[in-house]
């Protein structure tokens, strides 16, 4: 063990008496302290690691004889009793002046250094399904064990000095793996490290670091699962930092990518998917109506998303799942990152908090548009008056740490705002006739705790409240605004169980009360088609006014359960159950799944599943409106999956899926049709819709030495019903692209550079075309006339994204400019065509124009980290 003492001597004498020896004045001689012995640090602090500085002052008599021992600064009570001790077991010499003994005094300071003590890591080596891995070697030199039939280790280290290190852990079959880990004195570190299956046709690329490696062949039978990591959401061109921009490049997802971040899955709605945040769902997901999501970029750790056949730990949803989970940070020192460019400035501090385990995180981001908006002004595309959007997050995060038990409190904000000025007599490409202002708040406060029971089990206890507000307020020839804020509790539990290599369980429940109020007034929507789409036209439409206030109060329980037989065979299946209370109506899904990996290493999986999705819009669920009585709509899924591993670094992957969807909500498509069913007593909303949506999705994703390439394909047929239009056949829904092509190729020469360009193409979205326009005599005005639903498609799309990046270090920091080329190509895609008003007096029918996506734009940023 390692102790110092440090002596300090002051002497006290008569001011009159001191006088330089060079000036004739006496020939003073300090007192000295011996000391034989080493200060004992205190046995009952040997755990705290606290390190400091007891000052003891010590008077002498003129005999050197010491009087009194009086702590001057004091590092605690056992610091200074155990310095006290070490102090009277010295010797001294007294003062001298001119040659003759004086009394003194003498400041002698004990500094106090917490001994090394032994640090223990002790942990499971399990396989890529949580399997335990008898026999793996542990390696942190000087030691090596290694693990047991439960695949348990453990390692003393006894003389190792604070610092980190390197664990290596090996085992057959399976690639070896490094872990950082940090020497913690007097403590017990629990590790479980997962390694992953060696390929058989491996090719292992080495270079630059920038690049991420090929993903292996998931061989479970999960399909339809894709994995974002925040380096993914860095390097996309265009992704403009928001996770579901990067999920729009994935096959199978409809979008448009360069306009709005919002994304369709497999032909469904924008209600048919469900998103999280740590396990918290998120009932509006996006900032200023699908701008951008409200996930903070610098806070994933990962997200996970499903295209289909989500796992029934999930709330039951007709398409898809984005499972976002931000990260949970355990700084032994301050760290930081910022982040300025030309949309947003962004930052993130991690801050240890001085006790073992206890740390926080704080987060912000800030969009500033009004440069850039003031560009789009002075081409026209927006009003002189017009108020560029603003996004604003923050979040704090509290975390502890205590062995196998992890405590999260978070705090999440997001706000935006949105003001589009059209002032009269002012030609705009984006009119309104008027304006529009949208303003959203969103706050989440949850509490999460985890208990890490060993290998891969765990439990999870999450309770959290959200509120979010949303206000529109449109001003035209009539002006009318509405407001709907959501409340939401939720608690729920997740249990998950590995209960050898051959099985693993997960089970959980779940209680969430849910109230959404709408006040002011809507567009009355009950005489149009669902899922199609009108162009940007004056329709003439009605408002209704409306006050709904829904309330659910719904229990879940899940039980999954894997089962691997053979090495080479894995069957999967699991169940949800959901009662609402308030509409007394069952929800729910279920899922069978299987994967074969044969001896090519080629995995062949099927998947089924039935999934019961609550109606969404809650004006559907309004008495006055709508049909509280609407049944869960549902969806029947079979997935076919194939991954293959190909003999030079590549994973080839490529599904074929088929969905059968019914009890889909609908409503007439006339005015006559409403009014029929309002005459004969019957609800204007009926759960008699069905629909069929199938397809083939295929990606591929490779790399060299220095070049990392993703090729994605999906192609798309989705087709809905409803028994109570005017005309009964089938048509194509508007969120169905039939063919989307994505590529991606990242090129990094060394540790430095990295440059990434990005393509997309997708085929245009189905739309109901105005055919011509009817003179409204009586009110002056013109009536737009609709052709047959979705008879229609708007152009292609097509974008090509660049984006440089080059990594330095600055001082002591890691820094990095980066420089995007947003639609280099600046073509003009259309987003919706548009109507101007026409003039009715002169006979000038509405003209139609082209409201397009964004043109090239740049964009240039700086990061820092420390």
């Amino acid at each position: 063990m390692r102790y110092r003492a440090l002596l300090c001597v002051l002497l006290v004498f008569d001011s009159a008496q001191a006088q330089p020896a060079d000036a004739g004045g006496p020939v003073i001689v300090t007192p000295t302290a011996r000391c034989s012995t080493i200060p004992q640090y205190p046995r009952s602090e040997r755990t705290s690691g606290v390190k400091g500085t007891v000052k003891i002052h010590i008077t002498l008599d003129a005999a050197a004889k010491p009087e009194t021992f009086t702590v001057a600064q004091s590092l605690g009570e056992a610091f200074d009793r155990e310095a006290l001790s070490f102090a009277r077991e010295c010797g001294f010499t007294g003062a001298t002046v001119d040659g003759k003994p004086v009394p003194s005094m003498l400041e002698l300071s004990v500094e106090m250094v917490p001994p090394v003590l032994p640090w223990v890591l002790t942990g499971t080596v399990v396989g890529e399904l949580g399997q335990a891995l008898e026999g793996a070697t542990v390696s942190l030199p000087p030691l090596t064990a290694l693990t047991d039939t439960k695949g348990n280790f453990t390692l003393t280290f006894d003389s190792v000095p604070p610092g980190d290190g390197w664990v290596v852990v090996e085992h057959a079959g399976h690639s070896q793996a490094s872990f950082p880990e940090v020497f913690r004195s007097g403590q017990t570190t629990r590790a479980r490290y997962v390694l992953k299956r060696e390929k058989v046709y491996e090719t292992r690329v080495e270079g630059s670091r920038l690049l991420p490696r090929v993903p292996d062949a998931d061989r479970t039978p999960q399909v339809s699962h894709y994995t974002v990591t925040a380096a993914d959401i860095d390097r996309t061109p265009g992704a403009l930092e928001d996770v579901a921009r990067v999920v729009q490049g994935l096959p199978g997802v409809a979008a448009d990518p360069d306009l709005l971040a919002n994304f369709f899955v497999r032909g469904g709605g924008p209600d048919e998917v469900l998103f999280l945040i740590d396990g918290v769902p998120l009932a509006n997901p996006y900032h200023l109506g699908g701008f951008a999501s409200i996930i903070n970029p610098m806070m994933i750790d990962g997200a996970d998303f499903y295209a289909g056949a989500s796992p029934a730990r999930y709330e039951p949803s007709l398409s898809g799942v984005l499972d976002v989970k931000y990260a949970a940070s355990d700084p032994k020192k301050l760290k930081g990152v910022a982040d300025v460019s030309m949309a947003t400035a962004k930052a993130r501090a991690d801050i240890p908090l001085g006790v073992e385990g206890l740390s926080a995180v704080i987060s912000f981001r800030r969009s500033y548009f009004e440069a850039y908006f003031a560009i789009l002004k002075a081409f026209k595309l927006f009003g002189a008056d017009t108020v560029a959007p603003d996004i604003t997050e923050g979040l704090a995060r509290v975390t502890y740490r205590n062995g196998r038990n992890r405590t999260m409190l978070t705090f999440i904000h997001a706000s935006d705002g949105l003001n589009f000025v059209i002032k009269p007599g002012e030609e705009v490409l984006v009119n309104f006739n008027g304006g529009l202002k949208l303003s959203n708040t969103a706050e989440i406060v949850s509490l999460a705790h985890r208990i890490d029971l060993g290998g891969d089990s765990e439990i999870n206890f999450v309770a959290a409240y959200t509120r979010d507000r949303n206000v529109v307020d449109v001003s035209s020839a009539r002006r009318f605004s509405n407001d709907a804020l959501r409340n939401e509790v939720l608690s729920r539990m997740d249990v998950r169980w590995v209960h050898s290599e051959k099985h693993r369980t997960g089970f959980g429940t779940q209680f969430a009360w849910r109230e959404l109020g709408l006040t002011g007034e809507v567009t009355d929507t009950r005489a149009v088609a669902p899922w199609a789409q009108e162009p940007m036209v004056d329709n003439q439409r009605a408002y209704l006014p409306i006050a709904p206030r829904v309330k659910h109060h719904i229990l879940s329980a899940y039980l999954e359960h894997t089962y691997q037989p053979a090495q080479a065979l894995m069957l999967e299946g699991g169940a949800r159950a959901e009662y609402d209370a308030s509409y007394a109506k069952w929800l729910g899904s279920a899922r069978l799944a299987t994967a074969v990996t044969l001896p090519t290493q080629t995995v062949l999986k099927l998947s089924g599943g039935l999934v019961l999705q609550a109606v969404q819009r809650p004006l559907l669920l309004d008495e006055t409106y709508g049909n509280p009585a609407l049944l869960p709509e549902r969806s029947v899924q079979l997935i076919a999956a194939v991954e293959q591993p190909l003999p030079f670094e590549a994973l080839l992957r490529l599904e074929a899926w088929h969905k059968w969807l019914g009890n889909l909500a609908v409503n007439p498509d006339t005015q006559a049709g409403v009014d029929a069913l309002v005459a004969a007593g019957q609800p204007v909303y009926q759960s008699l819709g069905s629909g069929v949506a199938r397809g083939v999705d295929a990606m591929m994703i490779g790399r060299t030495r220095r070049v990392m390439y993703t090729l994605g394909a999906g192609l798309l047929w989705s087709e809905r019903q409803n028994p109570l239009a005017v005309d009964t056949r089938p048509y194509p829904v508007m969120w169905e692209q039939r063919l989307t092509l994505s590529g991606s190729v990242s090129w990094s020469p060394n540790s430095k550079w990295l440059a990434t360009a990005r393509a997309n193409f997708r085929s245009g979205r189905p739309y109901t075309p105005v055919t011509g326009f009817a003179r409204d005599e009586v009110n002056a005005r013109y009536v737009p006339l609709f052709g047959e639903r979705s008879s229609a498609t708007y152009p292609f799309f097509f974008e090509l994204s660049l984006r440089g990046e080059y990594r330095f270090t600055w001082g002591p920091l890691p820094c990095a400019v980066y420089l995007e080329l947003l639609n280099a190509t600046n073509t003009m895609n259309v987003f919706s065509y548009n109507y101007s008003p026409g003039d009715f007096a002169n006979g000038v029918e509405p003209q139609r124009g082209a409201f397009n996506h964004l043109p090239i734009r740049p964009f240039i940023g700086f990061r820092a980290e420390y």
